[in-house]
Formats: C-alpha cells, sequence, structure tokens
C-alpha cells in the first residue's frame, strides 16, 4: 500500500476545532472544568469518524507494518481537537477507534487489492464525516447549501 491516498481530512478537523458549535435539542453535559454542550449528532459523528480511522489504521499496519501510524496520528489530532481531557467523549472516542481496528485487523489477515481498495473507502468516509461536522457547526448564512447564493 505504498500508493499515496490524496486526504483533505486533517484540514477538516482544523476547520471544526475552529468554529462555535451550535446548541440543539437534547444535548448532552459532558462532566469536568471543560465542560462545554455538543449535539446528539454531533457525538454520533465524532465518534464514527474515530471509528472510521480505526478501521483505516488497522488496513494501513497490515499493508505497511506497525511503523505506519498514520491514521492514529490523524486520531490523536482529532482527540486533541475535540477531547482533549479525560470524560465521557474521549473514551467513547477511543472505544471506537480501539474496536474499528480489532474488527478490521480480525478481518483480513493480508494486503490485498480488496485492503487496499478498503483503506480507500474509509478513507472517503473519513473525509465526509469530517465535512459533515464541520458543515453541521457552520453559522448558517455560511454553509456549504447558503454558498452560491450571493445575488
Amino acid at each position: 500500500m505504498n500508493q499515496k491516498i490524496v486526504h483533505v481530512l486533517l484540514p477538516a478537523l482544523f476547520g471544526f476545532a475552529l468554529l462555535p458549535l451550535q446548541s440543539a435539542h437534547g444535548q448532552y453535559q459532558p462532566e469536568g472544568e471543560y465542560a462545554d454542550v455538543r449535539s446528539q449528532d454531533y457525538l454520533r459523528d465524532v465518534v464514527a469518524l474515530a471509528s472510521t480511522l480505526g478501521s483505516a489504521h488497522a488496513l494501513r499496519v497490515l499493508c505497511n507494518g506497525r511503523n505506519d501510524q498514520y491514521w492514529r496520528s490523524y486520531m490523536q489530532e482529532l482527540l486533541g481537537l475535540e477531547a482533549p481531557y479525560q470524560g465521557r467523549l474521549r473514551s467513547s472516542m477511543v472505544d471506537a477507534f480501539n474496536s474499528a481496528y480489532s474488527v478490521e485487523a480480525a478481518r483480513r489477515n493480508s494486503c490485498d487489492q480488496g485492503a487496499i481498495s478498503a483503506e480507500k473507502v474509509y478513507a472517503s468516509t473519513g473525509e465526509r464525516l469530517a465535512n459533515a461536522l464541520v458543515q453541521a457547526n457552520l453559522p448558517e448564512g455560511v454553509r456549504e447549501s447558503d454558498q452560491g447564493d450571493d445575488d
């Protein structure tokens, strides 16, 4: 899997971290001094992104060896941006990453074209999730669906 896969996930994550979060009905209240309010949709999507990164990491390690920490480094960035402190969100994200890694590692025992293709699918899914998180948290007038309506 020495092929380079073009990813725009990290810029999307950095952009997401700088945006204000919108409040929604049925919010989750993380514990601790650094508590903030995040919607259930946000929690679902950020945990799904962590899971996707875990799956992609398993495939990358299978094909390139344990020293390839490409997707794990994305996960570390995501944790640093979205759940830098111990709490339920961080635990959920780490559990999702580790669980997905274990499932994918158990599913495949060799790096073949299927594994290479699956990593690309996970990369695409991760990009979609990251972009959805960004779009959901942009102010109303800045969202992608509003762009191009300058008349």
